[in-house]
């Protein structure tokens, strides 16, 4: 450096006040690095592996480096969206403690790997195990828009939607309909749509048609050049929710889009999205309904009323599940912790399904232990990826899972894009969320375990027909492949704590 400046800008060009600019500039991004790097200490310093990489990408990259890290390296949602959380949070905690639920609701009766594992969501802020729950699973994509569209058309007083994706295609256009339906025979409906997910929605004569209906379309979390300043734009609501009259709910990882609607590019031109949805009747659904409402309030600043929230009576044959929200906003990390207690409290079988894998460390140490001890793990993952960088360093990890004996699968019919667990024949949970840092610590998600053996086998049964379509990946021909797909892999796998 001192060579580039005094031989090159000084001597040689004649650069004087360049060469001083320059050295000052040096000088400069040099202390904003070691400013941002004491920073990066205090608040990333329980995770040592993102620390150390945030670090290194900002002395490897001085200036830009900087940059990025103000603008994705922390979990920036906004003071006023945090005080708002808050004060929505205490309404809600003191709702319930004014309303005691029915007593035949929180008396169902769970083994003590079901308790373990609910006391934790407890623990992480999220309501308790409710009983007398009838609930429904599906992988076909048809069935999955028809039971969105019977429940909307069977709305009597209130549909709410929350969606990361709404496209406007034949299935975008279903829905739609059927929300104009509702809004004209007096139904009050609110849709809540991600501001990056749904960008082309926003801006279409759809969203002007349903308001014109008079459906409230809100955008959640915007995505403006002016928010950088002080939130992290990238974090976004990637919940999928439909509620209708406090009394039914639908999530799961279906988006409001066809199956194909990313057919081309990396995925090919016939692989359409597999996804999961859950239907859900009960004492359960008034969770759902709360934190629907809770994000509303966040994105619109309007206080909603405590009479919107309804208490379902418990169902005959009804079930126990227990509903976990999680966000930037809950400053918990109960979507990390949810994954690896069922990988430890499984005693003969767990089976995963996601798009994305890009575990922490102890994830991958616990499925690597759980299969030591004799546990059958199954991971299913999709062969195409609509992210390379994803594909990458998920792939960067398999080596450590086959030495350690779990069972690797492929699934080479579609994009695998549902995320469900089960263990043994316990407990399923259906969830927004992949297997990723992403979803650990930025993205809004919810989560459902149900708590359930029938459930769990009906889980499981969906999970085997993904199996059906799915390759397994064998240990001796992975550890042939080339020096420089390994070399790939390993590289995309260390940046990706600054995913």
């Amino acid at each position: 450096m001192d060579w580039l400046i005094q031989h090159v800008l000084r001597e040689r060009m004649g650069m004087h006040g360049a060469a001083d600019a320059f050295v000052w500039l040096v000088a400069l991004a040099f202390a904003i690095n070691v400013a941002l790097a004491v920073r990066v200490v205090f608040t990333k310093g329980s995770r040592p592996t993102a620390a150390l990489a945030w670090i290194a990408a900002l002395f490897a990259m001085p200036l830009l480096g900087a940059a990025i890290y103000v603008i994705i390296g922390e979990n920036r949602v906004g003071a006023v969206r945090r005080r708002r959380h808050a004060r929505i949070v205490a309404a809600v905690e003191g709702a319930l403690a004014a309303e005691p639920r029915d007593p035949r609701v929180l008396a169902a009766s769970l083994s003590t790997a079901d308790m373990q594992l609910a006391r934790l969501g407890e623990a992480s802020g999220a309501p308790q195990v409710l009983g007398g729950n009838l609930v429904q699973l599906t992988g076909d994509p048809e069935e999955q828009v028809r039971w969105m569209e019977a429940d909307v058309d069977a709305a009597q007083r209130t549909a709410d939607l929350l969606f990361y994706i709404w496209e406007c295609d034949a299935t975008g256009e279903r829905l739609a309909a059927a929300l104009e339906r509702a809004a004209r025979r007096g139904v009050h409906v609110r849709l809540l749509v991600d501001g990056i997910g749904s960008r082309g929605f926003l801006k279409s004569p759809m969203r002007r048609r349903l308001e014109a209906a008079g459906v409230r379309v809100v955008e959640a979390l915007p995505a403006t050049l002016v928010r950088i300043l002080f939130a992290r734009i990238d974090i976004r609501n990637h919940r999928k929710l439909v509620i209708v009259d406090g009394t039914v709910a639908q999530t799961g990882s279906r988006n409001v889009a066809d199956p194909d609607f990313k057919s081309g590019g990396r995925l090919g031109p016939k692989e359409p999205y597999v996804d999961s949805w859950m239907r859900i009747r009960g004492p359960a659904v008034r969770d759902l309904k709360i934190f629907f409402l809770e994000d509303w309030e966040l994105d619109t600043g309007h206080r909603v009323a405590a009479s919107e929230v309804v208490e379902p009576l418990p169902l005959p044959g009804g079930i126990p599940a227990q509903v976990l929200p999680s966000g930037p906003n809950f400053e918990n990390s109960v979507v990390r912790e949810l994954i690896q207690a069922a990988i430890q409290l499984a005693r003969r079988e767990i089976v995963l399904s996601t798009p994305y894998f890009i575990p922490d460390s102890p994830t991958l140490a616990a499925m690597a232990v759980a299969a030591r001890r004799g546990i059958r793990v199954t991971l299913i993952l999709p062969r195409a990826n609509d992210s390379l960088l994803a594909a990458w360093a998920s792939r960067a990890n398999y080596a450590l899972l086959l030495d350690a004996g779990v069972e690797l699968w492929e699934h080479r019919r579609g994009f695998l894009h549902s995320k469900t667990v089960s263990v043994d024949d316990e407990f399923a949970i259906v969830t927004t969320a992949n297997l990723d840092r992403r979803s650990y610590e930025i993205n809004f998600e919810t989560s459902v375990v149900v708590y359930d053996d029938a459930f769990t086998r009906s889980m499981r049964r969906l999970q085997h027909s993904y199996l059906a379509d799915s390759d397994r990946v064998d240990p001796n021909a992975w550890a042939r492949r080339g020096a420089l797909t390994r070399f790939t892999e390993n590289l995309a796998n260390l940046v990706s704590p600054l995913l």
